[in-house]
């Protein structure tokens, strides 16, 4: 069993990266990426962890798109990487300015200063939309994350803010540079219909796009089939990831891909590249 798509405290996942793997052994899962949001903070700590696991050093950097939600996984980065490790130090400036911008906003929605301490303690990162979403659930305001989100925290609601983000050609650039791997995270969220996410996705691969997450819990079948179709036709990596957060998506299992499966023959390329 493989899942490279996954979080933890370092970003806005509940299981720290020892934890993660020590779940990941009880599941049975042989090859485990850790690719927490615009941080790879957590990546010493990830590949130090004695396992038998595969450990493929990761991050996912979140891109701007119009109405959709665009994510870049760089999968097998040097963690070590200087321009990325600063890079990613200015993402998480611009998320502690957001962070800021949606705890302004909460304290004047409860009436009473809301601080970073008291919706999550022992995230280890920046706070992330999941750690408001649940804070929201505990203050009665929604029953579930979901609702959150839905009412809340997605585009154009009430507590929603946007930040500052890398150009897609930077990302794509430094993954690469990293001697990474680009991937285009859950391709369901850019909210693109087929005709314009082929074009967007020639223009991707232009800049060096690698590899698409063709299967994840998002997908259908139908889905996962379009997209593995559309990583053959550009000789794309088709990868596959829970994007597992622990209790904050407690829809989302480690490891559980959803409706489909990643193929043997996509798997063995994935094993080979790690082996490069």
């Amino acid at each position: 069993m493989i899942d490279l798509h996954t979080h933890s405290t370092y970003s806005d996942g509940t299981f720290t990266p020892e934890k993660l793997c020590r779940l990941a052994e009880t599941k049975n899962i042989k090859i485990l990426a850790l690719t927490d949001h615009d941080t790879i903070d957590g990546i010493d700590d990830f590949l130090c962890c004695e396992s038998n696991l595969k450990k493929i050093p990761g991050v996912e950097i979140s891109l701007e798109i119009k109405n959709g939600t665009f994510h870049m996984l760089g999968l097998f980065v040097n963690h070590k990487y200087g321009p990325l490790r600063e890079n990613l130090s200015r993402l998480k400036t611009y998320r502690k300015q957001r962070n800021e911008k949606i705890l302004n906003k909460l304290s004047d929605f409860f009436h009473e200063k809301i601080t970073q301490e008291q919706i999550s303690h022992d995230n280890k990162g920046e706070l992330g939309r999941p750690h408001i979403a649940k804070f929201l659930v505990k203050k009665g305001i929604v029953s579930s994350v979901e609702e959150a989100f839905e009412k809340y925290l997605a585009k154009g609601k009430p507590f929603y803010e946007s930040k500052e983000k890398l150009n897609t050609d930077d990302a794509i650039k430094l993954i690469i540079e990293s001697g990474g791997i680009p991937v285009i995270a859950h391709p369901i969220t850019l909210g693109l219909d087929n005709e314009k996410f082929d074009t967007f996705i020639r223009q991707l691969v232009d800049l060096g796009l690698k590899g698409i997450e063709a299967i994840c819990p998002l997908h259908s079948k139908e889905d996962c089939k379009h997209y593995i179709e559309i990583a053959k036709k550009y000789d794309l990596l088709v990868t596959g990831g829970s994007d597992f957060h622990g209790d904050n998506k407690d829809n989302v299992t480690l490891g559980n891909l959803g409706s489909c499966t990643l193929p043997a023959e996509y798997l063995n390329k994935i094993e080979k590249i790690k082996g490069r």
